[in-house]
């Protein structure tokens, strides 16, 4: 319910939530995960789980089907509660930070800088390195939650790319993919590390993807986290609606940098809710909506890079050097063991596209989870499953069991 409530408050006071228990029961009784549990057993978790959702959802009735896909992900979500209550696999609920991005470095990690002047913070805890690729332009704030987790073993190394601030978010300069590859093999370098893992999110999967071939030997594993490589040659163009709106207005300013200013004032005025009226009847849309959603808290620093007009222009430099980039090739070349990790209504990246790309240029196997009611921003709003994600793939060395809310499949060649 916090997932909801953290994207739209009024969410649960303006939309009711309707199941039909017995078809919910009978559904979840033939999934893998729940077979040895029993159907009275599932019937009892789901009814004292919508029981506690009425406490505070105005409306919870009975239906004679599920139309709405919000009720189902709440089933879902009640259904993997139990599961993991019930020792099948270890979720555990995480209670959040409430403090700044910065207490959290300046109290938990160290400030350091390679012999070239590239600032990075390294965790002052954990045995288990992890170098995180940021989004490019995107403020650090909305990985607090992981940041700030004092149960898992991951060193975090958390570099200052160049051409972006931390905090502020924004690209203040252009700097091409292989630029900042360079800049973070610099880092490994720094910290003597013979082996990493590596985290990226969004198109942070293209330095990711770059570095791991350019430092073969030193890359154990990697975790690509809601995936941008729009632009792979060979592979058929499926944009997300992020994307497909996006590009018109960085062609622009490419070709007339003097527009940046208007345009980066326009999307700053965006509203960050939708008209949920023109819904009231459409529960797909709805959802589809509702999912798509960064945190309310967070949602001026998702679009920081583009609301400067300096960094407008840069961005769209970054992203048509990006495509540009031989993807292909480097996919074929890919060898480190990868995790692809995606929102099942993300409509920044096209998850159709990087699945593709992964099936046909990649000569390994590659894991896909995709997890239901979820966006681009798995690593706050789902930070529970993030944080399990990482730990059965980067610890325990295997593939995550699925799960009611969450697919796990296979990409590419064994």
């Amino acid at each position: 319910m916090e997932e909801v409530c953290r994207r739209e408050p009024a969410y649960i006071f303006s939309f009711p939530i309707k199941v039909c228990v017995q078809a919910a029961v009978s559904a979840y009784a033939q999934h893998p995960l729940c077979k040895q549990l029993g159907s009275d057993a599932i019937q009892k978790a789901l009814i004292e789980g919508l029981a506690y959702l009425s406490q505070e959802w105005e409306m919870v009735e009975q239906a004679n089907t599920v139309e709405d896909p919000v009720s189902q992900f709440l089933c879902d979500c009640i259904v993997d509660a139990f599961c993991a209550d019930q020792g099948l696999f270890a979720l555990q609920p995480h209670s959040g930070c409430e403090l700044p991005i910065a207490e959290v470095l300046a109290g938990q990690y160290t400030k350091r800088q390679t012999s070239q002047g590239i600032c990075y913070y390294v965790r002052n805890s954990g045995s288990r390195p992890l170098l995180l690729i940021n989004a490019t332009g995107a403020r650090i704030s909305v990985w607090k939650q992981f940041f700030a987790d004092t149960t898992h073993d991951f060193k975090i190394i958390l570099p200052q790319r160049r051409g972006s601030d931390l905090f502020r978010g924004g690209f203040q300069q252009h700097v091409d993919l292989r630029t900042d590859s360079s800049a973070l093999a610099a880092i490994l370098d720094a910290e003597a590390l013979s082996q990493s893992d590596i985290l990226a999110w969004c198109n942070g999967a293209r330095v990711a993807i770059d570095l791991a071939n350019l430092r073969a030997h030193q890359i154990s594993s990697m975790v690509l986290l809601g995936p941008m490589l729009k632009g792979v040659q060979g592979i058929t163009p499926s944009p997300s609606s992020f994307e497909r709106d996006l590009q018109p207005l960085l062609d622009a300013v490419r070709k007339e940098s003097s527009l940046a200013p208007f345009l980066a004032q326009v999307i700053a005025k965006q509203p960050t809710s939708p008209d949920w009226g023109r819904w009231a009847n459409a529960p797909k849309n709805r959802a589809q909506a509702l999912f798509a959603m960064p945190a309310k808290d967070h949602a001026d620093a998702m679009i920081a890079m583009l609301t400067d007009p300096e960094s407008f222009i840069n961005i769209g430099r970054r992203v048509a050097s990006d495509e540009s980039y031989p993807m292909s090739n480097a996919l074929a070349h890919l060898r480190a063991r990868t995790i692809v990790i995606m929102g099942s209504d993300d409509n920044i990246v096209s998850n159709e596209l990087v699945s593709t790309a992964m099936e046909r240029m990649g000569h390994h196997s590659i894991s896909r989870v995709v997890i239901g009611g979820s966006g681009h921003y798995i690593h706050d709003l789902q930070y529970h499953y993030f944080r399990w994600l990482l730990k059965e793939f980067l610890e325990n060395y295997q593939a995550p069991r699925q799960t009611a809310r969450m697919r796990v499949e296979k990409l590419g060649s064994c």
